[in-house]
């Protein structure tokens, strides 16, 4: 895609695109790293510790329960993050990065840094600044539209099938 087709297209085309472009990029660079997904999760994760949730994370990052639930059960697994349960509230769980998560964020961050570094490499601060600006325009817009609380099922996603197009 380039460009100049930008404007005839629709953002969420745009937005995917470009999207699947910063997602290669990562997973590249991430590959090095002991887990092989979710990287993002941990640095919201770090940024709200000790008071982050499963349901908070589930809202912030606008996927479903169940979704945070594999993701936090991975990560458990390799001893990344740890359940604290709510002595106030039973049912909820705190979410805490280990010593061995604590040790990653810091490369996730800088790994997701350098991909920024990339993506706005020849673009002014300026521009940099405008386009923060207009995403965050955007954001707030498509905020107050009705329905915009969606949350996404990633399992949902990941098993989508192509449907068939009838001929008439």
């Amino acid at each position: 895609m380039k460009p100049e087709q930008f404007n005839n297209e629709p953002l969420a085309k745009i937005l995917a695109f470009i999207s699947k472009q910063y997602v290669g990029v990562a997973s590249k660079k991430l590959s090095k790293l002991e887990i092989k997904r979710y990287y993002y999760a941990l640095l919201i994760i770090e940024e709200e510790q000790p008071d982050i949730t499963q349901q908070m994370l589930a809202d912030m990052m606008k996927i479903d329960k169940v979704s945070v639930f594999r993701m936090v059960d991975y990560f458990c697994k390799y001893d990344i993050l740890e359940r604290k349960v709510n002595i106030e509230d039973r049912r909820s769980q705190y979410l805490q990065l280990t010593e061995r998560g604590k040790k990653l964020t810091p490369l996730i961050r800088k790994i997701y840094r350098d991909i920024n570094n990339i993506a706005f490499e020849g673009i002014s601060k300026e521009e940099k600044a405008a386009f923060f600006k207009v995403l965050g325009k955007m954001s707030a817009n498509l905020e107050a539209a009705p329905n915009s609380d969606v949350k996404i099922d990633l399992k949902e996603l990941g098993s989508a099938k192509p449907r068939k197009v009838l001929s008439s």
